[in-house]
């Protein structure tokens, strides 16, 4: 273990200036934005990881050959769940991502799934106008919720999926199509992206039940994997393909929790379904063999945005860093083409 991750136990956490209280549903009305510092993660104060190191070879060569150690990356998150299709909410959750990723740019932006499903009003629209939402969002990679199955494998695909694809990868890794290993058309079970070379990826597990009101019925026509199983049969390959596995998942704390303890190697997982607030991040196991779990509740309150650093050369967190920003009170102005979509179907 080098010289900096050894100095850590449980890693520091970061906290916004309007925490949010854990397992509440209640957001600080303080105003929120983002930091002004260049530098969000804290660095360690062991200087010697950045220092030149030398080795003489032999007292009778003058040279020293020097070699300097890689900087560490930083991978930055932005991340939303259980959004349920708040249209009136929705042009200031764009603003806010479209803020935090000006801030920064090379952030993955993520969503945890039930995007969409928003009652009575979704009964006779579906998935829309919320998938043209979506595509005017940052979003990078779509997690399946299991209100994404509301009306059949189908509609999943053909008026959700089909959608959206264009601007965003979407990931379900235990749900399939016919057999197992035969995802949904358009469905990905999981996307690596690089980042400042540390290959990241970013697998989904979704709840098996689907238990959805008011349609009992829904996610009878698929084919669904145990997460647990799901992962086994997938980390060969994702540790094969990747230095940092990440998990999107939606089938709620307690679950992924029981998900890290019995599967190692998850580095973070977000996790939604259960509209829980995390003001800090969970973390299962020990350092530095530790899974960090992060929720941001729903209904278009929060956006996430995580910072993990990590060594490029051992692949070892350096640091997880982690804070919950409420939509209401984030200085931004509303994403307009996001409102000119909803206005019809809003008073926004």
């Amino acid at each position: 273990m080098n010289s900096i991750s050894s100095s850590f136990v449980n890693i520091p956490t970061n906290y916004s200036s309007t925490p949010v209280n854990a397992g509440t549903k209640n957001v600080s009305e303080e105003q929120s934005s983002i930091p002004t510092a260049d530098g969000f993660v804290r660095s360690s104060s062991d200087d010697e990881q950045f220092k030149l190191s030398s080795d003489l070879k032999s007292a009778s060569i003058s040279s020293v050959d020097t070699k300097k150690k890689s900087e560490p990356v930083t991978i930055t998150i932005i991340s939303t769940n259980d959004m349920h299709g708040k249209l009136d909410k929705m042009p200031k959750v764009a603003g806010v991502l479209d803020a935090l990723k000006e801030k920064y740019p090379d952030a993955i932006v993520i969503d945890g799934g039930d995007s969409s499903y928003n009652p009575p009003f979704s009964t006779g629209h579906r998935f829309e106008p919320v998938t043209q939402v979506l595509n005017e969002m940052p979003y990078d990679i779509l997690a399946l919720g299991n209100h994404e199955f509301q009306y059949g494998k189908g509609a999943t695909v053909t008026e959700f999926v089909n959608k959206v694809n264009g601007k965003a990868d979407v990931i379900a890794g235990n749900v399939h199509a016919d057999y197992v290993g035969g995802y949904l058309e358009g469905v990905k079970p999981y996307v690596v992206k690089d980042v400042g070379g540390v290959r990241v990826a970013f697998v989904s597990m979704l709840e098996p039940k689907m238990h959805t009101k008011p349609n009992p019925h829904v996610g009878k026509d698929l084919v669904k994997e145990m997460p647990a199983d799901a992962m086994r049969r997938l980390m060969p390959e994702l540790k094969e393909n990747a230095d940092i596995i990440i998990g999107v998942n939606h089938q709620g704390l307690n679950d992924d929790k029981a998900l890290a303890k019995e599967i190692d190697g998850i580095t973070a997982i977000f996790s939604s379904h259960d509209h829980a607030i995390t003001d800090s991040p969970i973390q299962v196991g020990s350092y530095p063999n530790s899974t960090y779990i992060v929720e941001s509740g729903s209904h278009c309150k929060l956006v996430g945005l995580t910072q993990i650093t990590v060594d490029p050369d051992t692949k070892e967190v350096l640091d997880f860093q982690f804070t919950n920003y409420p939509v209401q009170t984030f200085s931004c102005k509303p994403n307009q083409k996001v409102a000119d979509i909803v206005r019809p179907h809003t008073r926004v």
